[in-house]
Order: structure tokens, then sequence, then C-alpha cells
């Protein structure tokens, strides 16, 4: 069977491009863990998570990531696409002053994460909607990593718990996922995660109770955001 993947590294495109995740990380929130918004706590796909990826680890993973930063900073070339594998997705957010200015995400079967965390890292730099990351704003960025859990299909629109679902939104050959993390982040309702999904894929903001042919995923997902400047 062929592993099945996909890159996401544009705003909202077809299934062999891809569609970049931003939003906006608040100041004073590094060290910011999605376990603290996940409910219920004995999910199944989150306890598997837990389980894979402790807080020690996710910080080894987002190191990886910074440590990438600055050795391209540093003249070295960017990392190659790493080879896939059986684990989870994951992302990579810069956030400079509160502003997002680059993201990319791998959303399922990523190979050795610490790997692809430095791969995502230096294309988020490149991330081509933003100005790139400067090293002289180093200090005033902050890096986020997303793992994103295993993808299940949902019963309808309203089958997630914000905060704690990713989502993944199929119309026809386009995809659009929105991290969890902007629950928290930016304190939206289930109602406003659904709209700004809708009109991040081009949509009107009311598609989701309007348009019966949209297809909804979702999935568990732990997040880790610290100073990029440690």
């Amino acid at each position: 069977m062929a592993t099945f993947f996909l890159l996401f590294s544009c705003r909202n495109d077809t299934e062999e491009n891809c569609a970049n995740i931003g939003s906006q990380l608040p100041e004073g929130s590094e060290g910011f863990a999605a376990r603290e918004w996940s409910e219920p706590a004995d999910y199944p796909s989150y306890i598997k998570l837990q389980e894979t990826y402790s807080s020690d680890r996710l910080k080894e993973i987002l190191q990886s990531a910074r440590d990438s930063i600055f050795r391209y900073w540093n003249g070295v070339e960017a990392p190659g696409l790493p080879e896939p594998g059986p684990n989870e997705g994951m992302a990579i957010r810069l956030i400079v002053k509160g502003k997002d200015r680059g993201c990319l995400a791998w959303y399922k079967n990523c190979g050795d994460m610490n790997i692809f965390a430095e791969f995502c890292a230096v294309q988020a730099l490149m991330d081509s909607r933003y100005e790139p990351v400067r090293p002289d704003e180093a200090e005033n960025t902050l890096i986020e990593l997303t793992i994103f859990g295993d993808w299940e299909d949902m019963q309808n629109y309203e089958d997630f718990i914000p905060g704690y679902h990713n989502l993944w939104l199929i119309n026809g050959v386009d995809n659009t996922i929105l991290q969890a993390s902007l629950v928290p982040e930016r304190n939206y309702t289930k109602e406003d995660f659904l709209e700004t999904i809708c009109i991040k894929a081009g949509l009107d903001k009311n598609a989701w109770n309007e348009n019966k042919n949209l297809i909804w995923r979702r999935s568990p997902g732990l997040w880790y955001a610290e100073p990029l400047l440690q």
C-alpha cells in the first residue's frame, strides 16, 4: 500500500499542492501546550498523542526546528524534503510581535520528527505570503510546533471539540486545515472556528452551514511554543 501524505505550503490549493496554516499567538504565551485546552482527557486518540509526545519530546522537536533556522541564517543550505514515514503530522509556525510571519505543515505520515521539524522550520521562513523573518527579529519571534493526531471523518460540521481538534475542510480538490491552537489564542467559539476555516478556504463565512457538499475531518492536536531566541 502506498504511503499517503500531503504537504501544506500555501494558503489554499489542490491536494497535489497545499495550504498554509496561520494565526496569531498572543505575547506571553510561550510554552503554551494544547493539553491545557483538551477535553475530554480520556479521548483515546489524545491519550495516544500524550503517550508519544511528552512535554520534553515536544521541546526536543521544537529545538530541532530552532537550530535549523539559525543554521540557515548562518549560511547552511536549506534542508531537503525528508522521507515520509509512519509518524504523525506536524506544523511549524513563526510569529513576530504577535503577527504571523510563516508556517508550513506536513499533515500526516512524517518520518523522523526532528528532521521534519528542521525542514518545516526553514520552509516557514520562506513562506511567500510574508516578508521573511530576519535574524535581527529573532528576539521578538515565537516558534510554535503543532502535532496532528490521527485524522478521522466527522459526522457533520459540528462534530468536533473547539481547542482540541484541528479541522480539515475538503471542497472538491481544494483542501484547507485550521489548527486547534487558534481557539485559545483568539478566544474563538465553535462558530468562529468554522467561519474562519471557510474564509481561509475562499468560501463564504457561512458555507459550513449552507454547503452540504463540504467534507469535514478532524484530528486531536498538541502544540507548544517558545521564544525563538533563548
